[in-house]
């Protein structure tokens, strides 16, 4: 990790683990005790936060200071936890693990679960509008909640799901890929461009946002289709071998792990190239390029590992 890169997460990284604790969707009602505690446990203690620092980072490219696009920020993280809560149900992936200790659908029960999911999907909707609002950007408040609804949607992450769901066993090729991929790239387009968007950037600032977000997707996605390949459970925080196990379309099964390894790197390489030709030699977009560069050594790390 470059020193630029740790001295941005050192800068920021508290302020969004206290924003997302004082931002929480809880439920004032008296009996709702149960649910607060299982939103609680969805989030704290929480992953590395990329997406949020994402989004930041994101809003500074685009020439704003990255604190006011914090709510933006928590709302990704909420988006984020709200998918994998949903993702990790016996009915999705039936999974066990999530970020080291038990999914919550086995602590809390699925039905707790599934409302802890949906409380925090709706607040983050609340939150990008808020965003947009506080910095006196009322216009950009309908634009980011139909961005997040169209990332969210049937032709999004929903839609990914669904067709995840339908493939296993049986999908392999790039139509399947496109399809599962969108589970991730989906969200990580809103994840670059909404805080831009919140604090007004122009459509053109955003588009190299989003597109540059629909690489890194692409890449994250084949990077944790490789660690799920190569890793081990413990180290990665939730099960391992879970693509095969679900018989999934991967990249990893589909390019062999060099090509993916290959693809996810031209991937990252296009996605900065993209975000220079629009603003230019800008020191976050070595920020964003350390992040991603970040990403791609992790994963090629437990390849090494494995061999």
């Amino acid at each position: 990790m470059t020193e630029r890169l740790v001295t941005f997460i050192r800068r920021h990284r508290q302020a969004v683990e206290e924003e997302l604790g004082d931002r929480l969707p809880l439920s004032s009602q008296p009996h709702a005790l149960r649910l607060n505690e299982a939103i609680r446990y969805s989030l704290f203690p929480g992953g590395k936060r990329w997406r949020p620092l994402l989004t930041l980072l994101g809003a500074e490219l685009a020439g704003a200071r990255a604190g006011a696009a914090m709510p933006a920020a928590c709302a990704m993280e909420y988006l984020h936890t709200s998918s994998i809560i949903l993702d990790d149900l016996p009915a999705m992936d039936d999974a066990e693990v999530r970020r080291g200790r038990k999914t919550l659908h086995l602590v809390f029960g699925e039905s707790v679960a599934m409302l802890a999911a949906l409380a925090l999907l709706n607040e983050s909707y609340a939150l990008l509008a808020r965003n947009a609002r506080e910095v006196g950007n009322d216009g950009a408040a309908a634009r980011l909640v139909e961005k997040a609804a169209a990332c969210i949607g049937a032709n999004g992450m929903i839609g990914g799901q669904a067709v995840d769901l339908v493939l296993q066993g049986e999908g392999r090729g790039a139509a399947a890929l496109a399809s599962r991929n969108l589970k991730t790239t989906a969200l990580m387009r809103l994840t670059m461009a909404a805080g831009a968007i919140a604090c007004g950037a122009e459509e053109e600032e955003a588009v190299a946002l989003a597109d540059f977000g629909e690489s890194l997707g692409m890449a994250y996605q084949i990077c944790d289709d490789l660690l799920d390949e190569l890793g081990a459970s413990d180290v990665l925080g939730k099960p391992a071998k879970q693509d095969a196990r679900h018989a999934r379309a991967t990249h990893v099964a589909e390019l062999g792990i060099e090509g993916a390894q290959r693809l996810a790197a031209d991937l990252v390489d296009d996605g900065v190239r993209t975000l220079r030709g629009r603003f230019g030699d800008r020191s976050e977009v070595d920020l964003l390029a350390d992040a991603s560069a970040l990403i791609l050594h992790a994963a090629a790390q437990r390849t090494v590992a494995a061999a």
